[in-house]
């Protein structure tokens, strides 16, 4: 295996030192068990991990993004575990043996491998602790040809509330609002320099930077500038946290990439946070190639244009707005569907009920997505590379194979796209125009997101193709 970077056209990757071009395709996690409940590392099995790459590779995949098991190889008092260790350099040995490049994806110190809001509003010890992880871990591997990079974490997102939980359920909020906003009057100071100044810009009379209120949550305050420095400031604290981790990385390990699992927040119909610490905008500049995750529960809403497995109207309009996040997310570097996909071969769930969808509707969405996306986008991961039966989302029915590796419908798509994508170098699709998005809008307004995404829609629908521009 060779090295990977991004090529000197800032949207094809190449391996090095040939200049040859290659896309990552592939899947999420390489057993069928959902990252969250625990991974393959605390109960390893060579021999199903050595099968399981084998069918990746057999069609053609060459790339697993993969929970890293971060508690099975690693304590901040005494650094990394040998019989860990011992598994993760089986485990890189079997990826490279059957050419499978891997993003691995950090976790949280002494909780799971996925989601902790509580430790992520933590930018003390346990920023710490993550640092000194990657300083060993990524100095274990710095010169091993297997990793494509190195993802800071899943779906990084500021929130008092466990993932996919609604308000009120968990007695830690507080203490993770009163995390998340310990330096909001810092940020103020040093913004305005005084309150009277301050009080002026906002037309307020606060008594003190303390004073001011902000809402973790989205706020609907259309046009204030109060919550617009509010979503700032979570952009500076975000930035901050994943810098100082970037900075370790490149350290020790300056031959790999590092990206960071995005999630699509910046999509209709949803409570949008835009720019709740990790947003693309915010962050692009410390990584070598931006990500997202785009997935339909919310179009399957009531409210909402239907979920596009029924097909007609509301799948050309999902593939449109595939089309606009993606190049939302572009910022002069490689774009990568990290994580995305569907359901098929049973029934599911993700906001609510879903109906029993068959394998072949599944593979002909996903076809039709990745068709549309190919001139927008350089990277195609399935989530999961598994059906996950456990799971309690689209996990259970996601996969690009049944839970023990044998084909389904989606299989054969893969199959083709990793046949067509193999050694092309791609051309970004050109702009016919420029969309200015403010800002301020975005970040206070509903109606203005979703009249944004109405013209991305009707743009798209017409012909045009957008680029965007904050201002």
């Amino acid at each position: 295996m060779k090295p990977v970077h991004v090529a000197p056209d800032r949207w094809n990757f190449q391996t090095l030192p040939d200049g040859d071009p290659i896309s990552p395709i592939g899947g999420n996690i390489l057993d069928p068990q959902h990252p969250g409940q625990g991974t393959l590392f605390t109960r390893f099995d060579e021999q199903d991990i050595d099968r399981r790459f084998g069918r990746m590779a057999e069609i053609g995949l060459n790339c697993l993004r993969q929970a890293i098991g971060i508690n099975q190889v690693f304590d901040p008092a005494t650094g990394l575990k040998a019989d860990g260790m011992k598994n993760w350099d089986t485990f890189i040995s079997l990826a490279e043996k059957h050419g499978i490049y891997l993003m691995p994806v950090g976790g949280y110190i002494g909780s799971n491998d996925w989601f902790d809001v509580e430790l992520l509003s933590d930018s003390g010890r346990q920023l710490d602790d993550m640092c000194a992880f990657w300083n060993s871990f990524c100095t274990h591997y710095r010169h091993h040809p297997a990793i494509w990079a190195w993802d800071l974490k899943n779906e990084l997102l500021y929130t008092p509330r466990q993932h996919m939980t609604t308000p009120g359920q968990d007695p830690r909020e507080a203490a993770i609002y009163r995390n998340l906003t310990d330096r909001w009057p810092a940020f103020l100071e040093a913004r305005y320099g005084t309150v009277d100044q301050m009080n002026r810009c906002y037309q307020s009379m606060y008594a003190s930077f303390g004073d001011v209120p902000g809402s973790v949550d989205f706020e609907e305050a259309p046009w204030d500038l109060r919550a617009f420095d509010f979503r700032n400031y979570l952009n500076e604290r975000g930035y901050r946290w994943c810098k100082v981790q970037c900075e370790v990385i490149r350290e020790v390990s300056p031959r790999h990439m590092i990206c960071s699992g995005n999630n699509t927040w910046a999509q209709p119909n949803l409570d949008l946070w835009l720019a709740n610490g990790f947003h693309n905008r915010a962050l692009y500049d410390l990584f070598d190639f931006t990500t997202h995750h785009p997935y339909p529960a919310w179009q399957c809403l009531p409210e909402a244009e239907g979920d596009p497995l029924d097909g007609g109207e509301g799948l050309r309009y999902w593939l449109n707005i595939c089309i606009g996040m993606s190049r939302l997310n572009w910022h002069e570097k490689p774009v990568v569907l990290q994580e995305f996909g569907w359901y098929g071969g049973g029934t599911s769930k993700f906001l609510g009920p879903l109906p029993h969808r068959t394998e072949q509707e599944h593979a002909d969405y996903t076809r039709a997505l990745t068709d549309a996306l190919r001139p927008h986008i350089n990277g195609f991961i399935n989530w999961p590379t598994c059906d996950m039966p456990d799971s309690n989302d689209i996990s259970n029915h996601g996969g690009i194979f049944t839970h023990d590796m044998k084909d389904k419908a989606l299989t054969q798509v893969y199959r083709e796209l990793a046949r067509d994508l193999k050694s092309t170098e791609h051309v970004r699709a050109p702009a016919s125009t420029l969309l200015e998005v403010s800002l301020i809008g975005l970040y206070t307004c509903r109606s203005y997101q979703d009249e944004m995404w109405r013209r991305v829609d009707a743009m798209i629908a017409g012909g045009d193709m957008p680029d965007f521009r904050f201002v």
